[in-house]
């Protein structure tokens, strides 16, 4: 069984995004390592920020085992998944010995209703398109943005109050 917290600290949300960024495990660097790239460590700096929500998932011994967690970027300085200004993006790691044990779920479906309850239209997020994750996140609703089919990553967008995007 796995329950979930808002009791979250960016080292933790950087080691979950070191899961998600290295997800096949090879070529996996520190931590540090990965957040000397502004483009990877934008997603994890000054966490706390008006508009930043996020949650974990612990285990039975409340070791926390994934997050999942949304941010909105300027143009300027956009995400992988970027859409637009007013639309956050999604980022989720899982330990690899908790995956395909039900705790993305838990941390989406958990993580959207957090996000319609704060009347955000949609949601976006980078995914490869080897990525497992991909699955799980059409499920949930996620739909692949038109774009280069030569990218190994896709852009995917959820739509969650009706209103057009």
């Amino acid at each position: 069984m796995y329950r979930l917290t808002t009791r979250i600290d960016a080292s933790f949300l950087a080691t979950m995004l070191l899961e998600a960024a290295f997800w096949r495990g090879d070529g996996r660097p520190s931590v540090e390592r990965m957040l000397e790239d502004r483009a990877t460590a934008r997603y994890v700096e000054g966490w706390g920020r008006p508009g930043d929500v996020a949650l974990a998932a612990l285990d039975g011994d409340d070791t926390p085992v994934g997050a999942a967690w949304y941010r909105h970027f300027r143009a300027d300085d956009a995400g992988y998944g970027f859409v637009s200004e007013d639309i956050p993006e999604l980022s989720i790691g899982v330990a690899r010995e908790h995956r395909d044990r039900g705790v993305g779920s838990l941390l989406i479906g958990s993580l959207l209703q957090r996000a319609r309850a704060r009347d955000e239209r949609a949601m976006s997020l980078s995914v490869d398109r080897a990525n497992p994750a991909r699955a799980l996140y059409e499920r949930f609703g996620f739909r692949e943005q038109d774009g280069n089919p030569a990218d190994t990553s896709v852009i995917m967008i959820i739509e969650l109050t009706g209103r057009p995007l």
